[in-house]
């Protein structure tokens, strides 16, 4: 079924794509092989693991996007994106078609609104502000907002110079949970709230982001998960360096990495060795206050460009668990023992097109 509606959608965007002042079939394939340490086996005690994943720079996905001219500098938009397992040729984000973005909206140059299932700041706070370019070790991985996306949303983007902002509002942000949202005469349940605003200018850039989220049910929706989050990074040469700092404090058990109260400090370096060459490290140190728990998670990564398209990579990290506390280089999830340190290494390729 999903095929054929992806083939139906496909068909219809180029039969309609002339009265249109563009559409754009895009997508990305991303895939190796991924060695782990400190990963249960069958009776649940630490093993190691040899696996094909999707994913390790950028998640694999297919989309497409477009746009109208409406005249006097108004554009309609659109983009439909879905997140692909490459290696089982399945949905992600809980098998959603679209599950990555799917919006529609205006934009002039006042900014751009937008409805629709979308990333919140947060995320896009966190792409631009992970040492290691949002790899699948690195800084999403300690915390789930940082890949957060909400169904039923508003979204507004603006800019004045080198200032940028963004606000979003959704009336149920996860639409899988039944009545997990825009329930009658209940407003706050499934609510979530965010906003952002950077500076970028030159060589320096910095960026401050907040995210409020209540309970998907009337007994919860008093309850909060807030996140505030800030960082910068400073370019010299061929050197990027990063910075940042998140607080979160939570009432609700929507994700064993947003449970409690917790602070994080990372700090990391890239590095352009050679036109074709990158290199990355970074370190992210976590405080969970409520567990008394202080992980600590170190990665590296080197891209090697094979042409403007493909991608050759390799990535290397390191989790020191304390107190058992239970992150993994894949997140707060089942791919680690809790209370057991993890290292991992993973080779790769990516292509975009």
């Amino acid at each position: 079924m999903r095929p054929l509606l992806l083939g139906v959608l496909a068909t219809s965007l180029s039969a309609g794509a002339h009265a249109q002042s563009s559409v754009t079939l895009y997508g990305i394939a991303d895939a190796g092989l991924e060695f782990l340490t400190g990963a249960p086996n069958s009776q649940g005690k630490a093993s190691h693991l040899l696996r094909e994943e999707s994913g390790g720079v950028k998640s694999s996905r297919i989309g497409f996007k477009g746009a109208e001219d409406l005249g006097d500098g108004f554009k309609a938009i659109f983009q439909l994106e879905g997140g692909v397992d490459i290696t089982r040729g399945k949905s992600l984000q809980n098998g959603r078609l679209f599950g990555r973005q799917a919006y529609v909206g205006l934009s002039s140059r006042y900014g751009s609104l937008t409805f629709g299932r979308q990333r919140v700041p947060m995320y896009d706070f966190s792409v631009r502000y992970d040492p290691l370019d949002y790899n699948i070790y690195g800084l999403k991985q300690t915390d789930g907002q940082f890949t957060g996306r909400a169904d039923n949303s508003v979204k507004y983007f603006g800019s004045v110079g080198p200032v940028s902002y963004e606000a979003l509002y959704s009336t149920g942000y996860d639409a899988t949970i039944p009545n997990g949202g825009q329930v009658p005469g209940a407003f706050r349940v499934g609510r979530e709230i965010g906003a952002a605003i950077q500076y970028a200018s030159g060589p320096f850039s910095a960026m401050v982001t907040y995210d409020l989220r209540n309970g998907t049910s009337i007994a919860t929706q008093s309850g909060k998960e807030q996140h505030l989050a800030a960082a910068a990074t400073y370019k010299i040469g061929k050197a990027k360096a990063y910075l940042g700092y998140r607080w979160l404090s939570s009432t609700l058990p929507l994700d064993p990495s947003t449970q409690g109260h917790a602070n994080e400090f990372w700090t990391g370096l890239e590095y352009r060795v050679s036109v074709p060459l990158t290199i990355a490290g970074a370190v992210f140190w976590t405080d969970i206050t409520s567990a008394s728990q202080r992980p600590v998670y170190l990665a590296a990564t080197a891209k090697y460009a094979l042409s403007k398209s493909t991608t050759l990579y390799t990535e290397v990290g390191y989790v020191k668990n304390s107190n058992g506390s239970n992150l993994g280089l894949n997140g707060y999830d089942s791919d680690i023992v809790a209370g057991h340190n993890q290292t991992g290494v993973m080779l790769g390729v990516i292509h975009y097109f």
